[in-house]
């Protein structure tokens, strides 16, 4: 048949003329005897060698020809004739020109350096010739009811079993023997804790024989807190958690009640499909509760910048674009990132589809440029519950109070009926007594003094000193000599350079539970985009959390008044409906009753209140300043006419001039606002009887005492939340924000808006869905999305087994690998799915598979056959973790803690290398090791990640730093490996410990000690030859200390426990070199 088949294409050649095939190619076409594949024969060909300049990309796209497009690629070309024809190889100019000689024929082009072989040719040749039929892309298409073709005897077998067994039959493969039990036990232990077993649950595993064994063990250990830890410990690198923001100063951030989150969603089985949904979109949830919201730092795990200078929305943009990739990359399994700037140059997706996918991150309110330390909105306040309790019930106190006020309010409307008694004059003498401040701006004198003002930073504290006073008052000071002109009332100063400001002194730092008012004339000459204008206030910078009060005009010349604990989201922000002209004098005021509400804030233009437009209305933490990072309480005296924030490049700088400030003790009513405007005499303004009376209202004793009773209450209320931690989180703005296609991934090229959508590749989202996180959330777990169950069930396999069935798990595009067992690969998906998404069933069934428990030994046969083990004929053996290879080692010493949750700790690492990497954040200046052994010797889950500057014993292991999302780690093999198991502080005392250890509990002798030591490193009994050698290093060692005592002494100087001096120091010490060596045998790092 096959010589029949070979004679037609020969002659099908020849009839054709102008196809010269060469003898190669045609050999290679006569073997293929099945029908050509597009998905896992032809299309690989394709996006390698010929869709850079014939696929996806518009912008390389040559002739206008598309071979990634079926419709395009059968239309006529310009040229007239067509690249395929469906069957026959004369009419295809694909044919023609892969097996052209011809360099301006031949394609791939010479200059791509890029060729065919002989077989990828006979294969196009074989495809076009058998109709040239397109597919989807296998990932594309929704996976179907994979049921199990067993045979009679494979029915009682796990059906992961039935799928790995025909492909090695296809192969000329068999499963290898079972592993023995002790290996098995260790390879399960790991798989599903990270952690190795006791060496008693090994002794009890061997000795039980009921046919239950195996699976009591699997279903204790999935059901343990180390299992949640272990599949915790993968999703962290999926989430890129880290303890430190990453970028610039790398400071300090609090994400560990997330990852305390996940651990517990994970101890409780949380079916993926919710697990994922309430990462992505918790806080989108009808009535969200705190537990709904945690979950959503997923998103806030991106690296962030403290860059003085950065562009904001340059950098908040990064923010939104990394959420998209990471969700590209761990729920799709899809290189989005590289359609940023163009369309993919691969596989289906546009740079349009990309933005729009962005645009679902892209409705949070949050900074590109952030502090050195801390968090920055939005944050959730995570309360332990007896500080809820206490929180609560003095809001339940104010709550009772407010209503006593306005009862109270309500009387003495009815009461007041003398209004008319109310003069300016006797009022403005009320006014007077409570200015704290008040600035004429008519005279100025030299006199070089030292501020109040000390700022801590982390070179040290620094201090500021002033040049002149104004006004003869010693406590309003300048650095320049002001420029006066003309005023309102006398003379005003002139401001516009950067060290035109003055400094008020007297007024006090307010908190947010004060009462205070500030007012001044201005005549502002700027209106500048970009660029605001600062009044006065006391706001900080980026580093202090830009911490303070002020009052000033945007670059709109809106009249903003905010009061921060810490941007974007912990203040009030209000603004003006309307903007002030330039080059006009304009009387500007503001009061603020103490609330800590918007409501409490009142604006004021020429004596009228303003309406206002509430920005923000969420402060519940101080406004007092702070030093840099936060570290102290800090004093600052009222800047006028500049900010202190200086890191943004918009110092706000006021132009204009300024006349008549004043800053007030408490809240003025407005009959007092407007009374101190008519006294300048330019537009006298009415003032109501309403207002009169509201005046006496709110200077009433009665009222006056409620309102304090308040003012304690809120003081202690702010007095026992500011301890509270908070945790970034998502939350959407009120008001959508527009979102856009940015040609070349620049944020200043705006191309043109674009909506919240899924790439068009995928199935269509649905109109019945919410545009917003939780929509795409719910389009993820749609039963027809092909990839979200493929590519968690090919993680999860990746996890078990060491290698994807897809190996690359963050690609199934077409630049991906095809999978090595499509169909089980299908089956899984669905098993995930049919059993509502349950990680741990699917987790059992991969452990409890013959698969899986074979050996891992190698057939010298096989091998050749197929040396990368991708059938599956024997179990894989690679390396253990960075975490892994760390905590066997502190469980085989006995050091290991178990305590779930909680801070990140802080175990060994060099010194200084925190401050020699980086010397901007002051929390995060210098590495200080854990306090307590409780910290000190937890697993390795819990440590301290920086992300400039990771843990060094465990980078040289593969740990990544988390910039990005990982789904898969590298496994290397370096002498630095071995260099660490022998001399870090950790594994040297890990080995001190586990030689006094086995000297107690197996003090026999040396032999059984030895056996021991081996035995809770490897998790079996050591060979004949392996105790004898470690037995004549023991005796070497120990010959060698006890002729050297202080060589001995040397090996209690490693870590921070305390040597057991009850045992002989030189028997410890030999003892301590053979449980190093111990630490150093392959077993205790590899899986096998």
């Amino acid at each position: 048949m096959k010589t029949i088949i070979y004679i037609l294409f020969i002659v099908t050649l020849a009839c054709s003329c102008s196809i010269n095939v060469p003898e190669q190619v045609m050999v290679e076409f006569d073997q293929i005897d099945r029908v050509v594949d597009f998905n896992y024969d032809v299309q690989p060909i394709l996006s390698d060698r010929c869709y850079h300049c014939h696929g996806p990309d518009e912008n390389t796209r040559r002739a206008g020809l598309r071979l990634d497009d079926e419709k395009i690629a059968f239309s006529k070309l310009s040229s007239g004739s067509k690249a395929l024809v469906s069957g026959s190889l004369f009419k295809s100019e694909v044919a023609h020109r892969i097996l052209s000689e011809d360099p301006e024929e031949i394609m791939p082009t010479p200059e791509s350096k890029l060729s065919l072989t002989n077989k990828e040719k006979a294969i196009i040749l074989k495809w076009i010739d058998q109709g040239a039929q397109f597919k989807d892309h296998w990932a594309f298409i929704t996976p179907e009811e994979n049921k199990v073709n067993a045979t009679e005897s494979e029915k009682a077998s796990n059906p992961i079993d039935v799928f790995i067994n025909d492909k090695l039959n296809e192969n000329g493969l068999t499963f290898s023997e079972p592993a023995n039990k002790e290996r098995l036990i260790r390879r399960v232990y790991f798989d599903l804790t990270g952690l190795p077993p006791s060496l008693e649950d090994v002794e009890n595993f061997k000795a039980d024989t009921s046919p239950m064994a195996y699976e009591n063990i699997v279903d204790k250990l999935l059901t343990s807190n180390e299992n949640a830890e272990r599949l915790t410990m993968d999703w962290l690198d999926l989430s890129r958690y880290a303890d430190s923001h990453g970028l610039h100063a790398d400071g300090l951030r609090t994400m560990w009640p997330w990852r305390d989150w996940v651990i517990n969603a994970f101890k409780n089985n949380m079916p993926y499909d919710e697990f994922v949904t309430k990462q992505l979109a918790g806080d989108l949830f009808p009535n969200p509760s705190r537990q709904d919201v945690i979950p959503t730092a997923f998103n806030r795990n991106t690296p962030m910048t403290a860059e003085g200078g950065v562009i904001d929305e340059e950098w908040r943009l990064n923010y939104v674009f990394d959420r998209a990739e990471t969700f590209g990359t761990a729920f799709l399994g899809l290189t989005v990132m590289c359609a940023k700037c163009h369309d993919h140059k691969f596989d289906p997706i546009s740079q349009r589809d990309y933005y729009e996918l962005a645009a679902f991150f892209n409705q949070t309110k949050e900074l590109g440029m952030t502090g050195d330390d801390g968090d920055f909105g939005p944050l959730l306040l995570l309360p332990v519950p007896d500080k809820e309790k206490a929180l609560d019930e003095i809001q339940e106190q104010i709550a009772l109070k407010k209503k006593q006020l306005k009862l109270n309010q309500n009387e003495l409307f009815e009461v007041y009926s003398y209004v008319d008694q109310l003069n300016n004059k006797n009022n403005l003498k009320s006014i007077e007594r409570s200015v704290i401040q008040n600035v004429s701006f008519e005279n100025f004198k030299t006199l070089k003094k030292k501020s109040p003002d000390i700022s801590y930073i982390v070179q040290g504290d620094f201090g500021n000193q002033t040049s002149y006073i104004i006004d003869n008052n010693s406590s309003i000071t300048s650095n320049e000599i002001p420029k006066i002109s003309d005023g309102v009332v006398g003379t005003s100063f002139t401001f516009g350079n950067e060290n035109d400001v003055l400094y008020l002194e007297s007024v006090p730092n307010f908190e947010w539970t004060d009462s205070f008012s500030g007012a001044l004339w201005l005549k502002t000459q700027k209106r500048k985009e970009d660029f605001s204008q600062t009044i006065f206030g006391t706001t900080g910078g980026k580093n202090n959390y830009w911490r303070g009060w002020d009052m000033f005009l945007d670059d709109n010349n809106y009249i903003n008044f905010r009061l921060i604990s810490s941007l974007p989201g912990n203040a009030i922000h209000v603004k003006s409906p309307d903007s002030i002209k330039i080059n006009k004098w304009d009387h500007l005021a503001f009061t603020y009753d103490g609330s800590g509400e918007a409501s409490g804030v009142k604006l004021f233009l020429n004596g009228n209140q303003i309406n206002q437009i509430v920005k923000t209305d969420n402060l519940y933490k101080s406004i007092k300043p702070v030093s840099s990072s936060g570290i102290r309480n800090e004093r600052r005296s009222v800047k006028v006419g500049e900010s202190y924030d200086g890191s943004s490049g918009d110092n706000r700088i006021f132009k204009g001039k300024m006349d008549e400030l004043f800053i007030f003790n408490k809240s003025l009513s407005t009959f007092e606002i407007k009374t101190l405007y008519n006294k300048y005499e330019i537009d006298e303004k009415p003032i109501s009887n309403e207002l009169k009376r509201e005046h006496l209202v709110q200077e009433n004793i009665e009222q006056k005492k409620i309102k304090k009773d308040i003012s304690k209450l809120k003081n202690k209320w702010l007095n026992e939340v500011s301890d509270v931690i908070e945790i970034m989180v998502m939350e959407d703005m009120k008001e959508p924000r527009k979102s856009f296609l940015y040609d070349r991934g620049l944020y200043t090229n705006k191309s043109y808006e674009v909506i919240a959508n899924t790439p068009s590749a995928l199935p269509e989202f649905s109109k019945d869905l919410p545009r917003n996180r939780l929509g795409l959330a719910k389009w993820l777990f749609e039963d027809k999305n092909p990839l979200t169950s493929r590519v968690t069930a090919n993680r999860y396999w990746q996890m078990i087994f060491g290698k994807g069935i897809v190996s690359t798990p963050g690609d199934f595009g077409l630049q991906g690998m095809l999978p090595s067992h499509p169909e089980l690969l299908d089956f899984l998906a669905d098993f995930l799915v049919s059993e509502n998404w349950d990680v741990k069933k699917l987790l059992k069934l991969m452990v409890t598979s013959s698969t899986y428990k074979q050996s891992s030994s190698p057939n010298q046969k096989y091998v050749e056959i197929d040396p990368n083990n991708i059938y599956l004929w024997r179990s894989n053996s690679y390396r253990l973790s960075a975490e892994m290879i760390r905590d066997n080692a502190l469980a085989a010493s006995g050091l290991l803690i178990k305590k779930i949750g909680g801070e990140s700790v802080r175990p060994y690492q060099p010194d200084g290398l925190w401050r020699e990497k980086s010397n901007f954040s002051i929390k995060l200046l210098d590495y200080k090791i854990s306090d307590t052994d409780e910290d000190l010797y937890r697993r390795s889950l819990y440590t301290f990640l920086r992300r400039t500057s990771p843990p060094p014993s465990m980078s040289v292991f593969d740990a990544p730093s988390r910039e990005v999302c990982t789904v898969k780690r590298e496994i290397t093999n370096t002498p630095l490996q071995a260099l660490v198991l022998l001399n870090d502080p950790q594994f040297f005392e890990a080995s001190r410990v586990l030689a006094e250890r086995i000297q107690i509990e197996k003090p026999e002798s040396i032999e059984k000690s030895i056996e021991y030591g081996f035995q809770l490193c490897t998790s079996r009994i050591p060979s004949n030859d392996e105790l004898q050698i470690l037995k004549e290093f023991y005796d070497k060692q120990y010959k060698k200390f006890k002729s050297n005592p202080k060589l001995a002494d040397q090996v209690f100087k490693n870590g921070r426990k305390k040597r057991n001096r009850s045992l002989d120091k030189y028997k410890t010490a030999a003892l301590t070199l053979v449980t190093n060596t111990m630490l150093n045998h392959d077993e205790a790092y590899l899986k096998r």
